[in-house]
């Protein structure tokens, strides 16, 4: 343990528009039509304390790396901290960094065993000014694995939270199924931890820690979210369009069918300050080399105007 807790870790022309056309379209013909495949990369979820601190750990495994890493969350912050990656060897430990700060590493996290799924973990978190150590002790909570024989049930941290809101989604997968699938988001307010809206008898597409595409889609300085739900013919399947979900407040976040309907005729794009594009599916001429798109602009946190058209040679 000694010496991993002395190791710390180091931070270490364009493309033609016809092909990106070409990769965005083969893109999105493999989400509307492939089967409902989770995330890729395992995720366990801890739950335990540094120090006397009450705090949430999430280890993200990359198996193609052999790389962790993951999300210390406290609720001290009720903020989603990312942990950095970093490779990390079974019979060494792991030790990782706390990006608390976006310049540099605040502190890190020296944990055994480095073992992906573990279900005790114990170490200590070294604060990289102070060299101040605490000790963890933290015991897995749920782990969400796409492989075959794996099941699971229970709730995942979503990634960013705001200054208003953090998220939740309820995600499960019976044993025998390729993904998981998600029936309930949950929204909590960062200024006491607790929920202010449950939305449930949902059947949407599990992809770990961004199952919700967290984004501020209208300009009102509070984040929305996109998913994507399965198909209802086919429920082995996701739709071909994502659906959006706007927050209101007197209304909460609700699902938001301008953009639903947008987002059905073509490549969606959502830009800064409420701006909205939209290429339609027939926006590109491939002989006259140019690019259709239409824009729109949000003029209240739930209506949208049309505000003008554009062309874009390649």
């Amino acid at each position: 343990m000694h010496d991993v807790e002395r190791r710390l870790a180091i931070r270490s022309g364009d493309m033609p528009w016809k092909r990106i056309a070409v990769l965005a379209s083969a893109g999105l013909l493999l989400v509307g039509t492939g089967a409902a495949f989770a995330q890729a990369r395992p995720i366990t979820s801890y739950q335990g304390t540094i120090g006397d601190t009450p705090v949430e750990v999430l280890l993200i495994h990359d198996w193609q790396l052999d790389g962790m890493s993951g999300y210390l969350f406290s609720d001290a912050e009720r903020m989603p901290v990312p942990l950095e990656k970093t490779p990390y060897a079974e019979d060494e430990g792991l030790l990782i960094n706390v990006l608390g700060d976006p310049k540099l590493p605040t502190a890190a996290l020296a944990l055994l065993p480095a073992v992906p799924g573990a279900k005790h973990l114990r170490g200590r978190s070294i604060d990289l000014r102070s060299r101040e150590q605490q000790d963890i002790q933290l015991e897995r909570v749920v782990r969400f694995s796409s492989d075959q024989g794996d099941a699971y049930d229970g709730e995942l941290l979503q990634v960013p939270a705001d200054e208003r809101f953090y998220f939740r989604v309820h995600a499960r997968k019976a044993r025998g199924e390729h993904g998981g699938r998600v029936d309930t988001i949950t929204v909590f307010d960062r200024a006491h931890g607790q929920p202010v809206q449950v939305i449930d008898g949902l059947d949407l597409y599990f992809s770990g820690t961004d199952t919700l595409a967290l984004h501020d889609f209208n300009g009102d300085g509070v984040l929305d979210f996109s998913v994507m739900p399965m198909r209802p013919d086919d429920p082995t399947r996701s739709a071909k369009q994502r659906d959006y979900y706007l927050y209101g407040a007197d209304t909460g976040y609700v699902r938001n069918e301008t953009l639903g309907s947008l987002a059905a005729q073509g490549d969606l794009k959502l830009g800064e300050e409420g701006r909205v594009s939209l290429r339609p599916q027939d926006g590109i001429d491939y002989r006259a080399g140019t690019i259709q798109w239409r824009h729109y602009r949000f003029v209240t946190p739930t209506r949208l105007e049309r505000v003008g058209e554009s062309e874009e040679r390649f």
